[in-house]
């Protein structure tokens, strides 16, 4: 028997004969009761009791049993002391009406919502009241789904990230992000690397080069997150005539073969990896291509056959849509503005560049291939104009710039 067994044992025994019906007067009887000390279990000294105390445990006893004279009893117990009745039904009915998934999206929504402020209560509380009510969110209604398959290549791309394993960068170790894109036919990844970061510029990256190795996809399939809704990636699928189109939030059994891809990555490629101090972006980049090589011509359970010879075998049946190198950087591109200074230069990543006399205090447009930041181009009306070279102090000391009058239209001649 515990100790609280004991204690509550011990209170029943001085209120029994109230209980038994053995007393006519109950309030003298825990009058008199009380005049003398007792020995409680767990207790080292005598301890006297107040009558009204008594006449507590007689009305705990006959509302909720023996349990109710146990010290550790709580009438409350389950219920939340700081969650009001109708901020509880409030949040029942949230629940019951809207899927948001975890409790901190709740909390967060009660928040958006004023229905509480954050000195109200915890997130920590907020759980712990939903656990003790059994309270679920409201579960979508599972959609049916059927498996598909693209008749053949270059019809539909699907791109996603992963997380990579740790890297040494210089001093510090960095998190890695695999961004991959697979051809839906033939299971081929046209595109793979591990970056540093999930960003748009990743992805523009590893799409580059799936373009201009595999061809231009006639679809591209990704999910909702920031990095595909980018302004940029939009720009790139309209310049390329690609067709981009975006998952439901948190849909990711529409990119299944893209998530089954990458649990292959982490099953087979991953374990293979030395965790040490030496790896870094590039070693994980080299280990990657080489087991990436040996998996498009591995067998495929999901087409029964090597992905790469599938890719071969239909490239006969389609038109393949292909951009030279030299045309890729018209495509993908970075643009930013610039006002020309009266020395005649621009500042780009706290670098220098020279431009044209003539355009001395206009807005200019520069672009600069994604890949090769510092190849900067001067474009108007979206014609190259000139590309622009960093500032050489010492070589413009040797050279006298003589300028004649402005023309009248902003120009030097």
């Amino acid at each position: 028997m515990t100790v609280e067994d004991q204690v509550a044992v011990f209170k029943y025994g001085l209120i029994a004969p109230v209980i038994n019906d053995q007393i006519t007067n109950k309030t003298q009887f825990f009058k008199e009761a009380v005049r003398q000390k007792y020995l409680v279990p767990g207790k080292l000294e005598p301890y006297k009791f107040s009558w009204v105390t008594l006449k507590k445990w007689l009305h705990l006893y006959r509302k909720y049993g023996i349990d109710g004279l146990k010290p550790s009893f709580r009438a409350d117990k389950g219920k939340s002391r700081k969650i009001g009745s109708e901020t509880q039904e409030k949040i029942k009915d949230i629940c019951q009406t809207r899927n948001l998934k975890t409790v901190s999206n709740l909390y967060r929504h009660l928040l958006q919502e004023k229905i509480i402020t954050a000195e109200t209560f915890t997130e920590v509380t907020l759980r712990n009241f939903m656990k003790a009510e059994n309270i679920e969110f409201m579960k979508e209604k599972k959609l049916p789904r059927k498996k598909f398959e693209v008749p053949h290549i270059n019809m539909l791309w699907t791109a996603d990230f992963m997380h990579g394993p740790y890297v040494r960068n210089g001093k510090q170790k960095m998190k890695t992000y695999l961004c991959a894109i697979i051809d839906d036919h033939s299971r081929v990844i046209t595109g793979a690397r591990f970056f540093l970061r999930e960003s748009s510029l990743s992805l523009q990256k590893t799409l580059k080069s799936a373009v201009l190795t595999y061809g231009v996809p006639h679809k591209f399939y990704c999910d909702n997150g920031k990095v595909f809704v980018s302004g940029y990636i939009h720009l790139v699928c309209a310049k390329l005539g690609i067709a981009l189109i975006h998952s439901k939030p948190y849909d990711s059994p529409s990119r299944g073969k893209i998530e089954r891809y990458y649990r292959t990555v982490r099953d087979m490629f991953l374990p293979l990896l030395t965790y040490d101090n030496d790896l870094t972006l590039e070693a994980l980049n080299k280990q990657f291509s080489a087991w990436l090589h040996d998996y498009h011509h591995r067998i495929h359970k999901g087409i029964n056959q090597a992905p790469m010879d599938r890719y071969l075998n239909d490239l006969q049946n389609v038109k393949r849509k292909e951009i030279a190198p030299h045309e890729a950087d018209g495509y993908f591109y970075h643009s930013i503005q610039r006002t020309v200074k009266n020395d005649c230069t621009i500042v780009f990543r706290k670098t220098e560049f020279e431009v044209p006399a003539k355009y001395i205090g206009r807005k200019i447009e520069i672009r600069f291939p994604l890949d090769n930041p510092e190849k900067l181009s001067l474009f108007e009306n979206n014609i190259q104009i000139h590309a622009l070279t960093k500032l050489d102090k010492h070589l413009n000391s040797e050279n006298t710039i003589r300028y004649s009058e402005d023309d009248g239209e902003g120009n030097y001649v």
